[in-house]
């Protein structure tokens, strides 16, 4: 099976194609000021990489966040297009289980944690037991103090990992004492394109995931939308006919 995958969630960005379990191809980018601008131009550049036509995939799975509302918004969008043109089928993978399962841990509990901004975090804790990574827990978006007094509640040492686990590095190292796994590779760890299209393939084999119900996961609502209803936002001009 050809996959292409589409990995926006944060700004370190990446675009992959794998047939089976074989990565390809794969590029990443950072946009930091253009959450979209680059993506189409990525695909077409790793697909021409794999050797791959946009009309030949069978699949394309796409991180479904919760992350970055623009650039999981833009994502979603190019991947159902790809998807229509090729008739393709389309899959949906957690942007915190891309990355609990990318980070290459020993045994025990995984937490997930990217930096949310706002003063929040999403976060979502894992069990590694060989190569099964099990969800012990959902996604959810929580004050650091929440997440940290969650974390500090399992037991067994923890591998701490993502962006916001280096945010808040000294509060869960003083809540979790000589418990917390943490590495310079984990703290910089990233969801990837190429862990997202081997989540995709894994659902794909487990029964098939129509469009309709892939569907972004936010946790909150958009920072324009709470702006508005603090009136801190204006509606845009209209331009009166004469």
């Amino acid at each position: 099976m050809r996959l292409l995958a589409i990995e926006t969630a944060t700004p370190a960005q990446s675009v992959a194609v794998v047939e089976g379990d074989r990565l390809l191809a794969e590029l990443s980018y950072e946009a930091k000021g253009n959450r979209g601008g680059m993506l189409l131009p990525t695909v077409d550049q790793v697909l021409k990489q794999a050797g791959v036509a946009a009309g030949d995939l069978d699949a394309v799975a796409v991180s479904v966040g919760p992350g970055s509302f623009t650039g999981l918004r833009v994502g979603l969008a190019t991947a159902k297009g790809l998807a229509l043109g090729s008739s393709a089928r389309l899959v949906g993978v957690p942007t915190l289980e891309a990355l609990a399962e990318g980070y290459a841990s020993g045994d025990g509990t995984v937490c997930a944690l990217l930096d949310a901004y706002r003063g929040e975090v999403y976060m979502a804790l894992f069990k590694r037991q060989g190569h099964t990574l099990e969800r012990l827990s959902p996604d959810a978006v929580l004050a650091p103090e929440a997440a940290v007094s969650a974390v500090a509640a399992v037991e067994g040492p923890v591998h701490l990992i993502g962006n916001g686990a280096a945010r808040y590095r000294e509060r869960l190292q003083a809540a979790l004492g000589s418990r917390a796994c943490m590495t310079d590779e984990g703290l910089r760890a990233v969801p990837s394109a190429a862990v997202v299209a081997r989540l995709g393939l894994q659902q794909l084999a487990g029964g098939h995931q129509p469009d309709a119900e892939v569907a972004l996961l936010y946790l909150r609502r958009a920072e324009a939308e709470v702006n508005w209803e603090k009136g801190l936002l204006k509606p845009p001009l209209t331009r009166v006919a004469r």
